[in-house]
């Protein structure tokens, strides 16, 4: 049994599929596979199976110690693959970091109690503990629980996910298919990209190599290029000119930004945070995991081509 938390966001729905299509096998078979969900028919629609076969499905969340324990019950192995920076959190939950905290510490006791010892997540590509930005140290941070909780983990760390669905790359979809594109900050950063089904497929080859095993591993591209760059190569992809670009400053953002998580339920701090990390290089060394796990990546007209030939995901997340 494979369990998987965040599910029914952008890389947990890609994940859940493949493991459920053509996951690792048991007996021949692909393993089952169990999700922790807060709405039931919502993930079975988004996830397909309505009929459940090999789709076990738990109802609530990483706060919640019993859920926890029956999602991990006969469990060998664990995905988590969700963002406390933005997603709803039960009331006394605090801020972003507090949530995060609490819900691995919750996490890795359930994972003792079940037995379950391999944990796979996703990380920020080059996050520093020293970081300016407050996610940014948060999401050390619960590597760092992870990693000395004494189970045997492995945190990727993607940069920009080029998928159809994944915040990031539509609002460069978008972008690029206007003659005058606004766009959140600048546009400077520089961001190493991977196309989502590699990710999914380094998470898929993970799962049963042990040289992965307590490892923190960039995945991506080599080269970066700035979100502006990446905007023109998106419209070359098209067939489409390069847009003007404006960059809105995003102080501005920061303004609307604590109604906006008053208002959604989200946590303190976080949509601010995650507005400022747009700002933040996302560059890393994907050497590594290249020699561990070699794979063929995408090229950048291949994911754009691929997105455009999807249809419209049911819940864009990031």
């Amino acid at each position: 049994m494979i369990a998987v938390i965040g599910s029914t966001g952008f890389v947990g729905t890609a994940l859940t599929r493949q493991l459920r299509a053509a996951g690792p096998a048991e007996g021949g078979r692909p393993e089952p596979v169990r999700v922790l969900v807060r709405d039931e028919a919502r993930a079975r629609a988004r996830l397909g199976g309505a009929g459940g076969e090999r789709l076990d499905v738990v109802v609530g969340d990483m706060h919640d110690e019993a859920a926890l324990d029956a999602l991990l019950a006969g469990a060998r192995a664990v995905y988590v693959l969700v963002q406390t920076v933005t997603a709803r959190q039960p009331d006394g939950a605090g801020d972003f970091a507090d949530a995060e905290r609490r819900a691995t510490e919750l996490l890795v006791a359930a994972a003792r109690r079940a037995g379950t010892r391999r944990l796979l997540t996703v990380g920020l590509i080059d996050a520093r503990a020293q970081a300016t930005n407050p996610w940014v140290r948060s999401r050390v941070a619960v590597e760092r629980q992870l990693l000395g909780s004494g189970l045997d983990v492995t945190v990727l760390r993607p940069g920009l996910v080029a998928g159809k669905g994944g915040a990031g790359f539509d609002d460069l979809l978008t972008a690029a298919r206007r003659p005058v594109a606004a766009i959140r900050g600048a546009g400077r950063q520089r961001w190493s990209w991977i196309a989502l089904d590699d990710l999914v497929g380094y998470l898929v080859d993970a799962l049963d190599e042990p040289a992965t095993y307590g490892r923190v591993l960039d995945v991506g591209t080599v080269d970066a290029p700035t979100y502006r760059e990446l905007v023109t190569a998106t419209a070359a992809a098209l067939g489409r000119p390069a847009p003007h670009v404006i960059g809105l400053p995003l102080g501005v953002l920061h303004l609307v930004a604590p109604l906006l998580e008053r208002v959604g339920g989200h946590p303190r701090g976080g949509l601010r945070a995650a507005l400022d990390h747009l700002a933040d290089d996302l560059v890393g060394d994907p050497v590594p995991i290249r020699a561990l796990l070699p794979r063929d990546l995408l090229d950048w007209d291949a994911c754009v081509h691929a997105a455009i030939e999807q249809a419209p995901a049911v819940v864009p997340t990031h």
